[in-house]
């Protein structure tokens, strides 16, 4: 294995014929925007999939400690705002000169790692595009790299964990997920003579200590090296892309875009704050998502970490957030016209921890039952509403057909069944929004479907919960409008 700089950065551009552009005409992509802006930014495949699943993880997850970043706050003298990483360092591992980040390598032996779980896991909790963190702002390499020594196949678990996990992926039918976030390596980490991430054999690591031309060359390599050899079917990058060269990244989009079509493929690359021209890639939003319809497809990625000490990387006391919350903010995305990915935290051992994995498992049984709700959907005229009690309703859209998803159970909190017949006015059903009439209305997720009475009108639908309904979900409730 060689450690320059990965050849194929000569002959990004190939000349393959791209024949599913959004004009609907052949073309060969150049490294410009006015030729990249005619990929498809957003295929169908992604707004048929809504959900994916993604993991944080990488050496950080050794001192498991604040958060991802820890490579950057174990550096910051002044580190007052993220609970003390500086002095702690000092204090458990000593000093800096001592005990640097790449000391922690070693101890990155991910030697529970087994793709084939983690892909299982995946499938079960309903995603339907899935993968890792490639690279993390820390500079180590997740895959068999030949662009950089710091990697996972030739240090800590010395395997190729982005290559095994496009391998079980794909296996289950599953569109391959990956994320970049090197682009902050340069600026993460201001290296001073008196550390040790001063000597050159960590300069790859460490990033400043290379000539900015050098780190430049190896933030393409390093994409176009993964696109290569693992055919990502969506790449999502993080922000800071401003601080790599505007050339180096048309270049990289032109050889993705053309080596995708050379294969068949339909894929997108999404980004933040308009690095990437949303009419070239997919906007993202960490952490938040649009609170009304929006006009263009996007991705919100929301990490099952939360709380005090939030990451998206393992830390050990971490909180998780509960399937509901999660179930309730990928409605609440989808009938927005978006779609959703979440991240989880394995441990340094390559494991996901069980708490993770129990929400991961509530997510799919949600998703496996109610998921006609969410999957291959679009958005309704309007996203939801809030019924004259105050239960939270969103809308999506399958063909002619209508889903009513609650977010609150309408016969009352708490309760296993409906005490009495509930009636339910749904104000936004209008027969001019509906656009049809009303067939059917039936209550998904009983081992027999629940025939619901209504009455729609051009004021809206009511439909009347009858008493003794059985309450088919603890997350969200799911009702089927069928349109004639």
């Amino acid at each position: 294995m060689h450690w320059a700089s990965y050849s194929c950065a000569q002959k990004a551009v190939k000349t393959f014929t791209h024949t599913q552009n959004k004009q609907g005409a052949s073309t060969t992509y150049q490294p410009s925007w006015k030729s990249l802006e005619r990929h498809d930014e957003v295929p169908e495949w992604v707004r048929d999939a809504k959900f994916g699943i993604y993991a944080h993880w990488g050496v950080y997850a050794v001192p498991a400690y604040n958060n991802e970043h820890y490579i950057q706050h174990m550096h910051n003298e002044a580190d007052y705002a993220k609970l003390g990483t500086h002095k702690r360092h000092l204090a458990v591992y000593g000093p800096l000169s001592e005990f640097g980040y790449h000391d922690f390598i070693p101890e990155f032996k991910g030697e529970k790692f087994s793709a084939e779980e983690w892909a299982d896991l995946f499938v079960k909790g309903g995603a339907r595009f899935a993968g890792p963190v490639a690279e993390h702002h820390d500079g180590f390499a997740m895959w068999d790299s030949e662009v950089t020594p710091f990697n996972a196949k030739d240090m800590g678990p010395k395997r190729d964990i982005v290559g095994e996990l496009e391998k079980a992926i794909r296996k289950r039918g599953l569109k391959f997920f990956t994320s970049l976030h090197h682009e902050l390596n340069y600026t993460n980490v201001k290296v001073k003579p008196t550390w040790e991430a001063a000597d050159p054999k960590y300069a790859k690591l460490y990033g400043s200590p290379m000539p900015e031309k050098e780190w430049q060359q190896m933030w393409l390599d390093k994409c176009l090296e993964v696109v290569n050899k693992y055919h990502p079917d969506m790449i999502y990058h993080d922000a800071w892309l401003e601080q790599v060269d505007e050339e180096k990244i048309r270049t990289y989009l032109a050889h993705y875009f053309n080596e995708a079509a050379s294969r068949n493929q339909e894929v997108t690359v999404t980004s933040k704050g308009g690095d990437i021209p949303y009419n070239v890639g997919m906007e993202d939003h960490e952490n938040s998502n649009p609170e009304q319809i929006s006009k263009s497809p996007f991705l919100s990625d929301y990490s099952i970490g939360e709380g005090f000490s939030f990451s998206w990387g393992y830390t050990e006391g971490m909180g998780i957030r509960t399937a509901k919350d999660i179930v309730h903010k990928l409605v609440e995305i989808v009938s927005n016209n978006g779609q959703m990915l979440l991240n989880l935290s394995p441990k340094a051992d390559g494991t996901i921890p069980e708490d993770q994995r129990q929400v991961v498992t509530k997510i799919g049984m949600w998703l496996w039952t109610f998921g006609e709700a969410i999957y291959e959907t679009r958005p309704f005229r309007v996203s939801g509403e809030k019924t004259e009690g105050g239960k939270r309703v969103h809308y999506t859209q399958k063909g002619k057909d209508v889903y009513i998803i609650f977010l609150d159970w309408p016969g009352g909190e708490g309760e296993m069944t409906t005490q009495k017949d509930m009636p339910v006015s749904l104000k936004q059903l209008t027969a001019g929004n509906l656009n049809g009439k009303v067939k059917a209305v039936t209550l998904l997720g009983l081992k027999k479907l629940e025939n619901i009475p209504f009455n729609a009108t051009s004021q809206g639908l009511t439909i009347t919960i009858p008493a003794k309904t059985r309450v088919p979900s603890e997350i969200a409730h799911v009702f089927k409008v069928e349109i004639e």
